[in-house]
């Protein structure tokens, strides 16, 4: 086995090495503490559109709640109506072609 030969000049390059690591190495660590420190602080900006989009949805939900429940009953005695072939009969569709012609304005 051999034994490199080791001179003080190399043993002091590896010293200051070392310094420079563990100097750097406390930088960083103070860094990181600083960080932390400073992210206590942290806020957020809500932007104007999203206020007004949040009160659209909340209007929204206000709006769905105050919707009628389905009348089950009349939707039943809809179905039947329609197994009777009720809304074929020529003045059912009249009937609903002139309710049509009034909502959109053109009345003969």
């Amino acid at each position: 086995m051999t034994i490199k030969d080791v001179s003080d000049a190399s043993l002091h390059t590896r010293g200051v090495n070392l310094n420079y690591i563990e100097e750097n190495q406390l930088r960083i660590k103070s860094n990181k503490e600083h960080q932390s420190e400073e992210n206590k602080d942290d806020s957020i900006y809500i932007s104007q559109e999203a206020r007004k989009l949040e009160q659209t949805i909340t209007d929204l939900k206000k709006l769905a709640n105050e919707i009628p429940e389905v009348r089950h009953e009349k939707m039943e005695e809809i179905k039947q109506k329609i197994k009777e072939d009720f809304y074929d009969r020529p003045e059912v569709i009249l009937q609903t072609a002139e309710k049509i012609m009034d909502v959109f304005g053109t009345k003969k």
